[in-house]
């Protein structure tokens, strides 16, 4: 019976990796999340820790806040539901990435599944590019747009895959590792992600301490600063064609990430324009109608739960040309948008918390780890919340291995306090 609960759990995580990835749709994903949570319900002697508990209250606290300011404006309820399924996302897929590798019974298991999912992923999306280039067709965009933007499972696979031995914490055998990252390796470049890229090496360094301020840290900070500035120097002078189908396109994004968040002000006419500093356009006027709130208290507790951003003109975001949209790419004027400033601060507090595991007492080679690991998630959900709505972001799976990680350094830490 105890063997058939845990192959039971077992496949409850590789569903909740698996779906969420597959089916573009929050809908789908909070609506498994749902059923999957009831489980709690018939385990009640299931316990939490203090961790657990800092982490997920300041996303509880934010999501009650936009539901307060949800009774100070008229929205629609299919709005309000929306941005209610948004918020609840994560802190549900923390709770089960938590509950489940709780119940299994082999904790190294959160590594394998991530893993071997990543692998069935890279192959199909690999398979589906070769599909389209075999047409003797090539362009970024298209690829993006048949393969798949980005993928974060693969994105954890390929960071774990390349931890040091003493650092693995689970086991496969060498050539699997070698296979493996080529795999990844070849999916991983197809994707064309800035996103993934960057990522990626915040994660590797934090999970092996290097974004912590201490002298060693300091030294790698400081070096993957020049090595940023030194490529975006390089970049501004180069002469790069934004409509360029290949590499150079790929360039030309990267060279422009900084100003497509930071510029606002923008010609709605001119489309190049429009789209190389979309995101800061949307940030500037989800800030601008907040203070169109009575006595600016829309600053403070944001619009609530169903506000929509006018975006003052009908964009050519699909067919159908809209208007009025509920979820922002910017994920600190997302949340400020839906719960203020106020919301924006906890979501900040959050993510402190999570980067200050780091620097928690090294009490085994196992509990540094995983506080490195969730350090890194930390820095991680900074980065993308500033481009794809981090934590909110609807494809996101990296909160489920947060869950997990959480648990895992409580049980370890448990254990070292215990000798």
């Amino acid at each position: 019976m105890i063997v058939k609960k845990d192959i039971f759990y077992r496949a409850l995580l590789v569903v909740l990796f698996f779906i969420p990835t597959v089916f573009s749709s929050v809908e789908v994903t909070i609506a498994l999340c749902v059923l999957l949570s009831s489980l709690l319900l018939f385990d009640l002697k299931f316990k939490f820790s203090n961790t657990f508990f800092n982490a997920v209250i300041p996303l509880v606290l934010i999501l009650l806040i936009a539901g307060t300011g949800t009774f100070f404006f008229t929205h629609e309820p299919y709005d309000i539901l929306k941005d209610f399924v948004y918020l609840v996302k994560p802190i549900l897929m923390i709770v089960l990435g938590y509950y489940l590798i709780g119940k299994i019974a082999d904790k190294e298991f959160i590594f394998k599944v991530i893993i071997y999912i990543a692998v069935v992923f890279a192959i199909y999306h690999i398979y589906r590019v070769t599909k389209y280039l075999s047409g003797f067709q090539f362009g970024i965009t298209k690829i993006r747009s048949v393969g798949g933007k980005a993928n974060y499972i693969e994105l954890l696979a390929l960071v774990f895959l390349h931890l040091k031995n003493r650092s693995r914490y689970y086991t496969l055998p060498a050539k699997y590792i070698t296979i493996f990252k080529l795999i990844l390796y070849v999916s991983f470049v197809f994707y064309f992600s800035r996103t993934m890229l960057f990522t990626f090496f915040i994660l590797y360094f934090a999970i092996n301490g290097y974004t912590k301020l201490t002298r060693k840290g300091v030294v790698y900070i400081t070096a993957i600063i020049v090595a940023l500035g030194i490529l975006f120097a390089s970049l501004q002078t180069m002469d790069l064609d934004r409509s360029s189908l290949g590499f150079e396109g790929f360039l030309y994004k990267i060279k422009n990430a900084p100003s497509e968040i930071l510029t606002t002000k923008i010609d709605r006419e001119d489309h190049s324009d429009l789209w190389d500093h979309w995101r800061g356009y949307e940030a500037n006027r989800a800030f601008e109608q907040l203070g169109d709130t009575k006595h600016g208290l829309g600053y403070v507790f944001g619009k609530g739960l169903g506000s929509l951003v006018d975006l003052g003109f009908y964009a050519p975001l699909n067919r159908d040309k809209i208007r009025y949209i509920p979820v922002l790419h910017n994920g600190l004027a997302y949340i400020m948008f839906k719960a203020g400033f106020l919301g924006m601060f906890i979501y900040l507090l959050f993510l402190a918390y999570l980067y200050l595991q780091a620097y928690q007492q090294p009490l085994s080679d196992h509990v540094t780890f995983f506080n490195n690991a969730i350090s890194g998630m930390g820095l991680y959900f900074f980065f993308t919340t500033l481009i794809i709505t981090g934590i909110y972001n609807q494809g996101d799976t990296v909160t489920i291995a947060l869950g997990a990680f959480i648990y895992l350094k409580h049980v370890h830490q448990k254990k070292a306090l215990e000798l």
